[in-house]
């Protein structure tokens, strides 16, 4: 006999956790002494700044109370007010609201004592939290006593929960459990699926070919966002729509994965099922996103319920599969089901106002239970999984070991064309060196000598200068010298000379360099070229009087900027040429960003070189 699965000791676990949880919750509700509990209220429909008269028509009720607002208008006031007599006016009592979804300003005998936000203009509100307020003895009266609360609602129904009045220790410690199950379960609940969710697609994405594994991941994304949209307090009437939308579109979402999780458990995929549930659902949501907020209760009514046939499809296989097989996977899994769906039941029907119930959604209280169990049956299935794939492991090894030897012959046939195509980089990168370095040279030797007749000796000086860039060339693009600051200072020499010769300000400035600049030398030397083309193009097309360099450097980076006086160049935003376009290459190569900037009047060209 198999003994029992990692599923069945969940459902195991989470059947004596519930049964704790409502022992536990039992003893809480027998330990309340010397509280008051208002069960009984009136209220009335008004927007009044201050408490309806007596005769204005309020309409007693019992707590907890639902209402459908009217269809007249969108948003509507409320007051609600209810007596309680005392004997405790001398001593701070506090009052607890289990609960008060729509929020509102909290009175005692005509002084505010308390104010949650309620929705506005502005604002849509809907608070999933008790709420406790001390109330002043000077407030307080001996005997009777009137509490009253005044908000305002723009959903379908307003909800409002009973009251209790007492000692803040038994207040306060009430109020502390039902803000751990009404709010704190759920936020963990949330961000379980969330990261459930995104563990298992993650296993699905490295195995792809088991489907369950990514239906499951997908419905447990979709409850972790939809619990998260629905205990968003504040909605902002902006997004109001596009946050009605995802909530929609995030609930019936995990509804159509978790049926066709249930079909592809079962192995008894159905396409034309899948296709009409996806339909239904991109449909529906397509539905609400043309007619926005007046489709909401056709949406709300009718959609959403029209999934529960759909749902009940699934489960039906689910639980015959189970009958038959007889497994305690299949056991665990129907029983999680179930009291899931029950569960959903419960929620849809406090939604939906078709019971008195008090407005508390317990589905977070059932998902976790649900996804244990879930995880259980993954898990052995994956367990099965690996060991099939042990198996597959040791025949692929043998195949591998045959493909090694056909690799290594392709390695060496490989490493020729690298070889090859390197000798042809070395060719393109010689080209490109002696048009941007000695070419540059040799012209602006060639201007000097058009612009005035020169002595030989400066002519001698100029083409050693060509013979000095040529030795640039090799020492910077030697292993041993990686410090371009060396580099740099010869060049800035140079290029100092050459542009006062032909009486152009030069300018050098250099901010926060360090002692050394060592970088790879093929990166110093496109750097150093790139300067030197910016420099050119300056003589050649800017007619400027003045020029500035600079360098900055930070511990990340390293910019440098020319920036000339003159009338711009048209090839620094329609380039023509090949210098504009051997920069842009330069800087690509070494994953620099370079910038061309036309100033009022000359001309910016900025180097940014992550380090």
């Amino acid at each position: 006999m198999k003994p029992p699965s990692w599923a069945y000791f969940v459902f195991r676990l989470n059947w004596l956790a519930g049964l704790l949880l409502w022992l536990l919750l039992g003893s809480v509700q027998a330990a309340v002494p010397a509280v008051i509990h208002i069960n009984g209220a009136e209220f009335i429909i008004s927007d009044s700044a201050t408490l309806p008269m007596a005769s204005a028509g309020w309409t007693p009720i019992a707590l907890p109370h639902h209402h459908l607002k009217p269809t007249t208008r969108e948003l509507v006031g409320y007051w609600y007010k209810a007596g309680f007599i005392t004997d405790q006016a001398t001593q701070p009592q506090w009052v607890l609201f289990e609960q008060i979804i729509s929020g509102g300003e909290v009175y005692v005998n005509g002084v505010m004592i308390g104010e949650i936000p309620s929705s506005n203009e502005q604002l849509q509100v809907r608070w999933y939290l008790p709420q406790l307020w001390m109330i002043p003895p000077a407030v307080l009266h001996v005997g009777q006593n009137e509490i009253e609360v005044k908000f305002a609602i723009r959903d379908p129904f307003t909800s409002f929960g009973a009251i209790t009045i007492g000692p803040e220790k038994i207040q306060r410690g009430m109020f502390d459990q039902l803000i751990f199950w009404e709010d704190t379960t759920a936020d963990i609940s949330a961000a379980l699926c969330l990261i459930a969710g995104i563990l298992i697609l993650i296993i699905w994405v490295r195995r792809p070919q088991e489907t369950i594994y990514g239906l499951f991941g997908l419905c447990v994304v979709f409850w972790g966002v939809r619990t998260y949209l629905l205990r968003t307090p504040v909605i902002s009437t902006d997004i109001l729509l596009w946050w009605r939308l995802g909530y929609y579109f995030a609930t019936a979402g995990f509804v159509v994965f978790i049926s066709l999780f249930m079909l592809s458990f079962c192995q008894r995929p159905q396409p034309w099922y899948s296709r009409f549930l996806i339909s239904y659902w991109l449909i529906g949501s397509g539905v609400f996103m043309v007619f926005g907020m007046s489709s909401r209760h056709f949406i709300e009514a009718y959609w959403l319920t029209g999934f529960v046939p759909l749902n009940l499809y699934a489960i039906t296989h689910l639980m015959v599969y189970a009958a038959r097989q007889r497994t305690h996977n299949a056991l665990a899994m129907g029983l999680a089901v179930m009291f899931a769906l029950g569960l959903t039941v419960h929620d849809l029907a406090v939604q939906e106002n078709w019971v008195s119930w008090p407005e508390i959604y317990l589905m977070h209280l059932g998902i976790p239970a649900f996804l244990l169990v879930m995880i259980g049956i993954l898990l052995d299935r994956f367990l099965d999984s690996l060991a099939l794939v042990e198996n597959i492991n040791e025949q692929l090894e043998l195949r591998v070991n045959k493909k090694e030897s056909q690799l290594r012959q392709s390695y060496v046939q490989l490493s020729k064309l690298e070889r090859a195509h390197a000798a042809t980089e070395e060719r393109e990168r010689i080209i490109q060196d002696m048009h941007d370095g000695v070419g540059s040279q040799l012209l602006t030797t060639l201007m000097l000598a058009q612009s005035s007749e020169l002595p030989q000796q400066t002519m001698v000086t100029l083409l050693q200068e060509c013979l000095d860039d040529m030795r640039l060339v090799i020492d910077s693009t030697s292993p041993a010298n990686r410090d371009l600051l060396p580099v740099l200072g010869n060049f800035r020499f140079r290029m100092e000379s050459r542009f006062r010769a032909l009486g152009i300000g030069f300018e050098w400035r250099n901010q926060a360099i360090p002692e050394a600049l060592e970088l790879e030398p093929d990166v110093g030397l496109q750097v150093l070229r790139i300067v030197q083309e910016a420099l050119a193009n300056t003589l050649k097309h800017a007619q400027a009087k003045n020029v500035l360099v600079e360098l900055r450097f930070c511990p990340q980076s390293l910019c440098i900027r020319i920036v000339d006086d003159g009338i711009g160049f048209e090839e620094a935003t329609k380039p023509k040429g090949r210098g504009v376009n051997n920069m842009r290459l330069r800087a690509q190569k070494i994953g620099a960003v370079i910038q061309f900037k036309q100033l009022l009047p000359g001309t910016e060209v900025c180097l940014d070189l992550a380090l």
